[in-house]
């Protein structure tokens, strides 16, 4: 355990734990801002510019450079202040969003190639935020608070992933782009200003030193990459989010508002309200592990929620109306969470603090490899005039079958608490 979470302050509950406070409000505020970034983008696609399939060109210009960077934003979080890596990230996305409302001041319509650049550059600061982030956690709260800190944070997240879409959707109804990306701006800046009081002192790896930090990075890669080979429950993590990421992503969150546009013929509401309903289901989720603080069996829970988030995204794809497609949205939220948590808890509590933000940049960049892979062949698919909902169909098959099989294959996964 670091010295810092050792300190008194750590020792104390989570809630008066003024680093893992104010990393709560900047999660909370980030969330927000950055659902009604992707809300509003998604939706401006789909239906000002009229470019269903460019929703995944957008999405494939995000996730390339953060998968090409990622592992070299969790060796810097390994070595330098995760808290100014998190905040100025924030603060260019605060530069990127606000220059948007500019750009619709003088000019009427944003083009195509504008959202794809931006998704580049949103793509870059991911890959140097959410390492620094998922490795400051351990440093600030005690390792038997691991669950319930992570969870406290998922549920703060999807309490504003549920707020946003709904006010995204909201405001398109009464106002206009122009104003949606200037309370984004404002939101993101808030959030910004909440990582700079984190306790910056706590956020480089206690027992670190600066030649440690300065070494060469290519000796970092290398040993974060045999650190993951010399584990089988870390090789089991790493193709269970290759799973999820190549089958599901791609068809299910790229296809929502294409699925809402098409199949539902809903509106930015209907749209917000199933968006809402997946946010409401991953806080369901993120609530039932804070109470419950299940540090037993993590591996089963994570195998079994495997399944049932298969079972769920089957039976949305057949969907054809309102209600019916928020109730399965709320299950595949619930099961998503409940399978992603325990994953993150397990490795943060398994994996040596000086190599975690390799180990989770890794797993990142292992799922995330295949992320734009499905995004394409969706995009490709809706191209060769194939229906969203029957591309879900055919991959929700394909992902049940899949996870049935791991569930009786990874005995060493079951057995990990």
């Amino acid at each position: 355990m670091s010295e810092l979470a050792k300190s008194p302050e750590i020792r104390s509950e989570l809630l008066k734990n003024k680093s893992f406070i104010f990393l709560l409000l900047s999660s909370l505020f980030s969330s927000l801002g950055a659902s009604m970034f992707l809300f509003s983008q998604s939706w401006y696609i789909v239906r000002v510019l009229d470019l269903e399939a460019a929703v995944g060109l957008v999405m494939i210009g995000s996730s390339v450079p953060q998968i090409i960077l990622l592992f070299i934003g969790g060796v810097i979080a390994d070595r330098w202040n995760k808290t100014m890596l998190m905040f100025w990230s924030d603060m260019t996305r605060v530069i990127l969003v606000s220059s948007l409302v500019i750009f619709l001041l003088f000019i009427s319509v944003i083009p195509i190639s504008l959202f794809v650049v931006y998704a580049v550059v949103f793509g870059v600061l991911s890959a140097f935020f959410y390492p620094a982030r998922d490795s400051l956690i351990p440093l600030i709260v005690e390792e038997q608070d691991l669950t319930k800190a992570n969870s406290i944070i998922q549920a703060t997240n999807q309490g504003s992933l549920i707020v946003g879409p709904l006010l995204c959707g909201l405001l398109i109804m009464h106002m206009n782009f122009l104003s949606v990306f200037a309370i984004v701006t404002l939101i993101l800046a808030a959030g910004a200003i909440s990582i700079y009081f984190i306790d910056r002192k706590g956020s480089f790896i206690i027992g670190l030193n600066k030649e440690e930090r300065e070494q060469n990075i290519k000796r970092d890669l290398v040993e974060g990459i045999d650190y993951v080979r010399k584990s089988s429950i870390l090789q089991g993590l790493v193709v269970i989010s290759i799973l999820i990421n190549l089958v599901v992503v791609g068809p299910l969150f790229m296809g929502l508002p294409i699925f809402v546009n098409s199949v539902l013929q809903g509106t930015a509401f209907e749209y917000s309200l199933i968006e809402g309903a997946l946010s409401v289901g991953t806080l369901t989720g993120a609530v039932v592990l804070f109470v419950t603080n299940i540090k037993m069996k993590r591996g089963k829970l994570t195998l079994l929620s495997l399944i049932c988030l298969a079972i769920s995204y089957f039976l949305f794809a057949q969907t054809s109306v309102i209600w019916s497609s928020m109730i399965m949205t709320l299950l595949v939220g619930i099961f998503v969470q409940t399978t992603i948590l325990p994953v993150v808890s397990i490795i943060q509590n398994n994996v040596s603090k000086k190599f975690l933000g390799r180990v989770m940049s890794l797993l990142s960049i292992s799922a995330m490899g295949l992320t734009p892979v499905s995004y394409g062949l969706t995009s490709l698919l809706l191209l060769y005039n194939f229906k969203i909902d029957q591309i879900m169909l055919y991959s929700s098959i394909l992902f049940l079958i899949l996870t049935i099989t791991i569930y009786f294959k990874a005995k060493n996964i079951r057995a990990v608490d």
